[in-house]
């Protein structure tokens, strides 16, 4: 299949009739490719142990849905404290839209997980079973013989295997390790439901990054479109100047100091062209920089001619870093972070209402003056709740009628404990109080109070 050369509406990945044409990235060694591998290497370590460590006796990360408790990095959330996720999702999100005004698509070319195992595990292991762009493109145009079965065959074994096991390690997200490890012992029929997942994550993983692979940046990621809005020509983007390399020509003519060696189309795991200028399908991966710096150091030139620059400094015209939409982004960032963390830490230990129950606020009935009240709760933690409930009424003719002293709350779910305080009218001088101690297990106490309320 013959390939069309990138233009400003082509892409390497097209052939001729609009078919697929595999794209097969030649590898590139520079300051940002080292920089990407290290930063590759932190995220996946961060994500591969994260379900396992313990932070506040919970998993770094579960996402329980089956019991309606989700840990994040030591915080437990509820099933009723969704509002305080829509904090961290909407400050989280707009720390992502401050730094896609300032860099771009930083995000998509060093953190974003398809680019980190694309580029940072299954290219490098396609790679070692098939060489090089030159070797891979060899291997194509070959015949299905022992050693292209042996290459591929071996190379798509290793891909379905790694898929398996990013498939288990995400339900480790949703699924606590042990009760999943417990759950693989046991064979697909008795946790079927969770043996579909699993084996649909794995197909899903393994089409991904064997097969669909840069086509999920240029057709299903919306992030590409949003850049459009997020950025300007102050933003900072990978760019060609044009003033420099123009016209483009031989080395040792006198032209510019492109020398269109095409060795940036070859890097570029999108198959654009970065010299058509700033395009929807760059992820901002920098491997095009590295290898233009590369060509210039080899022909004495200096580096730069493809670089990380705004719109405006790649015209060579002022530039400015700051502006008002950057201020805004992260103000609203900021304020977003702020109300998660003011609503997390005013959160009561034991979240428990003491009211005054539906009805009359007292009932006078033969000669005794009656107050009945409520302890309502909702149980947000991820195991059943046991509270000592102690009430004091501050009037020694009073008493009090409890039907428990060890209240039992199951997980997720709402509960009302009622009480009375009963007094005999002659006793009644005036309003008291009425105080309530309650202690968990593991040792939180909170004291609640209200007035006895009766005739004047």
């Amino acid at each position: 299949m013959a390939r069309l050369a990138p233009t400003i509406d082509t892409l390497s990945s097209i052939g001729e009739g609009g078919a697929r044409n595999f794209l097969h990235p030649a590898d590139v060694g520079g300051r940002f490719t080292r920089l990407r591998r290290v930063i590759f290497a932190v995220l996946i370590a961060v994500l591969v142990v994260m379900p396992f460590i313990t932070i506040n006796g919970h998993p770094g990360i579960l996402l329980d849905i089956g019991h309606r408790s989700f840990h994040i990095v030591g915080a437990t959330f509820g099933p009723t404290q969704g509002y305080l996720l829509f904090f961290l999702i909407t400050g989280t999100g707009f720390a992502l839209v401050v730094a896609s005004a300032l860099w771009g698509r930083v995000w998509c070319g060093y953190a974003c997980p398809q680019t980190v195992f694309l580029e940072g595990v299954y290219r490098r292991i396609e790679r070692l079973f098939e060489g090089d762009r030159s070797g891979q493109l060899k291997l194509n145009q070959s015949p299905w013989d022992g050693n292209k079965i042996a290459r591929r065959g071996g190379k798509w074994l290793v891909f379905l295997a790694l898929s398996a096991f990013l498939a288990h390690l995400l339900l480790c997200y949703f699924v606590p390790p042990a009760s999943l490890w417990q759950m693989m012992g046991k064979g697909p029929k008795a946790d079927p439901e969770v043996f579909a997942w699993a084996a649909a994550l794995t197909g899903a993983i393994f089409f991904n990054f064997a097969w669909f692979r840069e086509q999920f940046c240029i057709i299903l990621c919306p992030y590409g479109r949003l850049q459009s809005v997020l950025s300007d020509d102050d933003t900072v983007v990978v760019g060609y100047d044009a003033v420099r390399g123009e016209p483009r020509g031989k080395a040792g003519t006198s032209t510019g100091d492109c020398v269109d060696c095409l060795r940036c189309i070859n890097v570029c795991p999108t198959g654009i062209d970065i010299r058509q200028g700033m395009q929807l399908e760059c992820v901002g991966c920098a491997n095009c920089i590295d290898a233009c710096d590369e060509v210039m150091l080899k022909l004495k030139r200096p580096t730069g001619l493809v670089r990380y620059d705004s719109e405006h400094g790649l015209r060579h015209q002022p530039k400015r870093f700051l502006r008002p939409r950057v201020y805004i982004y992260a103000v609203l960032g900021v304020l977003g972070l702020v109300a998660l963390t003011a609503t997390s830490r005013s959160r009561p230990d034991l979240p428990i209402n003491l009211l005054r129950q539906p009805g009359m606020p007292y009932v006078l009935d033969e000669g005794q003056i009656r107050n009945g009240f409520m302890l309502r709760t909702n149980n947000k933690f991820d195991s059943e709740q046991t509270y000592e409930v102690e009430i004091k009424a501050h009037n020694p003719k009073a008493t009090v009628t409890l039907p428990e002293n060890k209240w039992r709350i199951p997980v997720g779910e709402q509960s009302v404990l009622p009480f009375f305080v009963v007094l005999p009218r002659e006793g009644f001088t005036g309003r008291f109080d009425v105080e309530v101690e309650i202690e968990s297990k593991g040792g939180a106490e909170v004291k609640l109070h209200v007035p006895f309320l009766g005739p004047d």
